[in-house]
């Protein structure tokens, strides 16, 4: 009787081929999503980004989507050899009187197209189509009507795998619950790779867990550090 008892508390369910075909399902699910946004999707990037980019001549064209004079207008450029599209917004006007108070849109007095030209000569500055951009938003990327239904239903088939799945690795339920809610896409990848639908690397037994609380200030700070460097 003890040795069924001790069996069944170390038996993991994560051997069952079943939740290792969920696992992969998810994990392929998550890859086809991030490679359709990185190439039919445009990141949400800044105005910072667009000047280093020109000056390291990492951009060769910029796209001005507006009106001339005061006014918002959107900037378009391609990194990556031509395979990550990005934009920002500049707000062009009287920056002194702008209050931007939560708002992430840079503002600026000057022409940004004279401002571009100024740090690189090179650069070919085209009028870009006010149209023709992907129609949703998923974490602020731009991207096409089916991929952000893929990307919401990766996210929400992870969310019932914790909830429903069997007993996850190295933290609790909550724990890993946070971590997505609060970390996005890196919590999800986490979770397949080490709270067991993946497999990789499996804790001993009885190994101790992350529990809630914890994960809600890990999964916060997470979070936080990845908006304010890179951003969704």
């Amino acid at each position: 009787m003890t040795q069924t008892l001790q069996a069944r508390a170390t038996y993991d369910e994560w051997r069952e081929r079943r939740w290792r075909l969920v696992g992969l399902l998810l994990a392929t699910m998550a890859l086809a999503t991030a490679a359709l946004m990185i190439t039919t999707g445009q990141r949400p990037a800044t105005y910072a980004d667009l000047l280093a980019d020109v000056a390291t001549s990492e951009v060769d064209e910029v796209q001005f989507v507006g009106s001339d004079g005061l006014g918002t207008v959107e900037l378009r450029w391609t990194v990556l050899a031509g395979v990550l599209d990005q934009y920002a917004v500049v707000q062009v006007g009287d920056d002194r009187s702008y209050n931007a108070w939560g708002d992430t849109t840079f503002v600026t007095s000057d022409d940004p197209r004279e401002t571009l030209r100024s740090i690189n000569r090179s650069v070919r500055i085209t009028v870009g189509p006010s149209g023709g951009t992907p129609s949703e938003t998923f974490m602020e990327w731009r991207v096409p009507g089916p991929v952000a239904l893929l990307a919401m239903a990766t996210w929400l088939g992870v969310l019932l795998l914790i909830i429903g799945g069997p007993e996850p690795w190295r933290a609790t339920r909550w724990a890993w619950g946070w971590a997505l809610l609060l970390a996005g896409p890196l919590g999800g990848v986490a979770y397949l790779l080490l709270g067991g639908p993946l497999g990789v690397v499996r804790p001993h037994p009885g190994h101790r867990r992350l529990t809630g609380g914890w994960a809600f200030l890990l999964a916060w700070f997470v979070f936080a550090g990845w908006r304010e460097t890179d951003g969704w």
